[in-house]
């Protein structure tokens, strides 16, 4: 793929990845906050403010984590060619689209709406949102989908 197309995949990408996030938490922000909606026993959307990161870890430092992000987005693309960036423009999409879209939350809210619920019996999956799960399709994908060194 052309360097020319991979960096409009790439930016099409993590702006289509902040657009859904951000659309998608406005919605839960509007329909959520006094009721849950369950789809069957093991799927559920019901509003969440994290003020943490992942599973609540490090409560209370939003301000930090949305600044560390923003640090990490500008890490990854001036080192583009040494992360191969333009080579997994997709991955490298969603990974930059997932962070800025917690750190959006993070500047402007103080927290990230978490939102979405699964639960699978046996074990109960923290809220998450669609940053998250971009984030998680991200790293899935550089850690198994990676070029062999």
């Amino acid at each position: 793929m052309s360097s020319r197309r991979s960096k409009f995949v790439l930016y099409c990408c993590a702006l289509g990845t902040v657009l859904c996030d951000q659309g998608t938490k406005f919605l839960a922000e509007t329909y959520l906050p006094l009721r849950s909606i369950n789809f069957g026993k093991w799927l559920s959307f019901s509003l969440a403010h994290n003020t943490g990161c992942a599973w609540s870890l490090l409560p209370d430092r939003a301000l930090w984590l949305a600044i560390l992000g923003i640090f990490f987005v500008g890490i990854v693309l001036w080192k583009r060619h040494f992360f191969g960036v333009y080579e997994r423009p997709i991955t490298f999409g969603l990974l930059l689209g997932g962070v800025l879209g917690n750190a959006l939350d993070r500047f402007f809210r103080g927290f990230v709406i978490d939102f979405i619920n699964i639960n699978l019996q046996i074990y109960h999956w923290p809220a998450f949102n669609i940053a998250d799960a971009s984030l998680c399709l991200a790293a899935f994908s550089l850690l198994f989908f990676a070029p062999k060194i």
